[in-house]
């Protein structure tokens, strides 16, 4: 796990997590960040690429999870 920075649109989080296994990259983005970020998340699909930069790199973003306990979305980094 490594803290990052995140840019998507006009919200930016500087606490999120990025995690790399076997299945691929993920980042984790805490909701007590930015909680109108939170609710956008939650009103897209598996399926919606979400642009953002990361370590001054471009990424797509898809959500993959809601994680209850931690309150944060798990996005699938491509």
């Amino acid at each position: 796990m490594t803290k990052t920075s995140v840019r998507i649109g006009a919200y930016e989080i500087d606490d999120a997590e990025l995690h790399s296994g076997k299945e691929g990259k993920t980042l984790t983005i805490p909701c007590k960040s930015d909680p109108d970020l939170c609710m956008q998340l939650d009103a897209w699909d598996e399926q919606t690429s979400i642009p953002a930069q990361m370590g001054g790199a471009t990424s797509e973003l898809y959500r993959q999870d809601y994680d209850k306990t931690a309150d944060a979305w798990v996005m699938r980094v491509e």
